[in-house]
């Protein structure tokens, strides 16, 4: 049974990933993977505590904001999405996923300094985010939205990709 929501959850993440002119804004688009991508990350067990949510942080003010409450709520494996807007990046503790927009690039090495010390998922829209020690990193190719993904960041942190996610991704670092 978890083999066959896994399967569903994966095409979900290729229908999405494929369809980006089909209707759906651009950031509509970004947090609806970044949902499917927290069904694909394994966390060490510390990560949560006691806790039955994970919790998405966004970085600043961001264009994925409003999108991104679509998500509160739903379910990730056995918890719920908790969606928390980060005014400073020393306000990361508990975040198990953030993104870091655009705006937020003159703050990004500070972001990425204290990710080193939580198991969270850095994800950004910004040129080069991966090359500078971010996880998951979106980018375009033709009018199709891609990933990318920094395994030697994620392993420092602790967490483990999927095999299915791994293998949705044009680029591996």
């Amino acid at each position: 049974m978890r083999s066959v929501s896994l399967y569903i959850a994966l095409l979900l993440l290729l229908v999405v990933a494929r369809n980006s002119a089909a209707g759906e804004s651009e950031y509509q688009l970004k947090a609806a993977m970044l949902y499917n991508f927290a069904k694909f990350v394994e966390w060490p067990a510390d990560s949560f505590g006691n806790d039955n949510r994970i919790t998405f942080c966004i970085a600043g003010k961001s264009p994925l904001d409003a999108p991104i409450q679509q998500m509160q709520g739903k379910p990730v494996k056995d918890r719920m999405v908790s969606i928390r807007q980060l005014a400073h990046p020393n306000d990361l503790a508990g975040c198990q996923m953030l993104f870091i927009p655009q705006s937020e690039y003159p703050r990004l090495s500070l972001y990425l300094e204290q990710a080193e010390h939580y198991p969270v998922v850095t994800v950004s829209d910004l040129d080069r985010f991966v090359a500078s020690g971010g996880i998951i990193g979106f980018y375009e190719e033709g009018s199709k939205l891609r990933f990318e993904i920094n395994l030697a960041a994620a392993q420092k942190q602790r967490l483990k990709f999927s095999s299915y996610l791994l293998n949705l991704t044009r680029r591996v670092r």
